[in-house]
């Protein structure tokens, strides 16, 4: 399913899933639509979705181009972070998207100097670049860009997964980014295979071709012009 912004920029439909949606009925899911989806792997040092595995097998059983997210807790140590989401997933295939780092829960990180929080994000994503060959996302709200990282320009290089839920046509874009890749419009969307009416709804900016541009392909990430 592609859909157009008021803007016409194509954009690309796709979800993110962890346990809490239960079990997934991925045929029903892929003929409602989705391009793409993001399912969570790890928390912290050591917490592993349980739904992982058979998310992640069943995405690729269906045509589904997948990823990976890990919700990130700055109280944990950087390299058991890595290792827990580098040894859950193992190893991406080609046609598979970037992992992503989950920067969330503002509160968790204000114990740190801004300093701090910008190396702990550069030190996971360099570690988990080095374990899955290739550069990570990074996801987070416009609030937590501007008030914990400080619109800090060492993110910038870093592809852009936006979380605002707005009636507007567009998300906010916060320094030091231009523009989104991803945007999660939606936390209480419904589709159908999934029994929870909180299914997390994304648009990636750019035709499906853009996207297949940002995927796994034998450690090379190219270059996306969308």
């Amino acid at each position: 399913m592609t859909q157009k912004t008021k803007s016409s920029n194509p954009c690309l439909f796709g979800i993110d899933v962890s346990h809490h949606q239960g079990d997934i009925d991925w045929a029903l899911v892929k003929a409602s639509g989705v391009n793409y989806c993001f399912v969570k792997a790890t928390e912290g040092s050591t917490w592993k979705d349980r739904k992982f595995d058979f998310n992640w097998n069943q995405l690729k059983a269906h045509g589904i181009i997948r990823g990976t997210y890990h919700f990130f807790r700055p109280n944990a140590p950087i390299e058991r972070q890595v290792n827990n989401l580098v040894s859950k997933v193992g190893k991406l295939e080609p046609g598979d998207l970037p992992p992503v780092l989950d920067a969330e829960v503002p509160d968790s990180w204000t114990r740190f100097s801004l300093n701090k929080r910008l190396q702990m994000i550069d030190d996971w994503m360099i570690g988990v670049e080095e374990g899955l060959g290739i550069e990570p996302i990074l996801y987070l709200s416009p609030s937590f860009a501007d008030e914990i990282l400080k619109g800090s320009k060492r993110v910038k290089k870093y592809t852009l997964w936006l979380a605002h839920y707005t009636s507007r046509p567009s998300p906010r874009v916060p320094a030091p980014w231009d523009d989104w890749t991803f945007w999660q419009y939606s936390e209480t969307g419904r589709l159908d295979g999934i029994k929870t009416n909180t299914v997390d709804l994304n648009r990636f900016k750019g035709s499906l071709e853009d996207l297949k541009k940002l995927t796994f392909k034998n450690g090379v990430k190219s270059s996306c012009s969308c």
